[in-house]
């Protein structure tokens, strides 16, 4: 499985849907998904565009490192938290 792949199974995982829901959302067909998460197809532009708009940290299943939380969109508990 590649990294990218591995990342989007971890993404999906962390969301709470299945292949076929989550191919959906991006446009594909369950068995597309999964070669997505197989590491045997990439996922295109307009596949990672639509899974972001439904929550999905593109930059983390891209590269690796998670997108930065802005300290403005912080509740007053999650600020104090910190």
């Amino acid at each position: 499985m590649s990294e990218i792949g591995s990342r989007l199974r971890q993404e999906r995982e962390r969301l709470g849907l299945s292949h076929k829901v989550f191919g959906e959302i991006g446009g594909v067909e369950a068995n597309a998904q999964g070669k997505y998460e197989h590491g045997d197809r990439a996922p295109k532009a307009d596949y990672l565009s639509r899974v972001a708009q439904r929550g999905v940290d593109v930059l983390y299943v891209l590269t690796g490192t998670r997108t930065p939380t802005l300290v403005d969109n912080l509740t007053q508990l999650e600020e104090k938290v910190l």
